[in-house]
């Protein structure tokens, strides 16, 4: 797990060609003007998924895991608290789907605050989840990006 500013963005432009065009898409948009949704953004090896909403409450210690796809998620306007783990032996509560690139485990996470202009790298070695932000009332507009996991 990564967890930092987009403003040290170039620390980690040597990661892989999938997290450098995420990185580089962040920089280069005016992100705040993309309607929620699914954008392709290189084929099924980059994909972005924009959300809005308003934050909700959730304490759960289901984390969820992917196989195939690496999570790079930035803030572009409010904050959450995200729940991480490293993936070790934590039970499964639901199997792996292949469809949806998704197990979920239960287990108890260590959590960050993610701010405005922040970002968070997941791999598939990483647990992870959101719960509410308790500081922040404000409207939540996250970027997931997708990106494919080098074999």
């Amino acid at each position: 797990m990564i967890l930092d500013s987009i403003d040290h963005a170039g620390r980690y432009l040597q990661l892989g060609d999938g997290i450098t065009k995420a990185l580089n898409y962040i920089s280069s948009n005016d992100l705040s003007k993309i309607n929620p949704g699914r954008y392709e953004i290189d084929k099924d090896s980059l994909v972005m998924i924009v959300f809005e909403f308003e934050p909700t409450n959730t304490n759960e210690s289901r984390l969820e895991g992917h196989r195939r796809y690496i999570d790079l998620q930035y803030w572009v306007s409010g904050s959450e608290l995200m729940g991480h783990e490293i993936l070790n032996s934590q039970p499964v509560l639901e199997p792996y789907s292949d469809k949806s690139d998704c197990v979920i485990h239960d287990c108890q996470a260590s959590f960050s605050r993610l701010l405005t202009g922040m970002f968070v790298i997941y791999y598939p070695t990483d647990l992870h989840t959101a719960v509410v932000d308790p500081l922040s009332c404000e409207k939540v507009k996250k970027i997931v990006f997708k990106i494919l996991a080098e074999s």
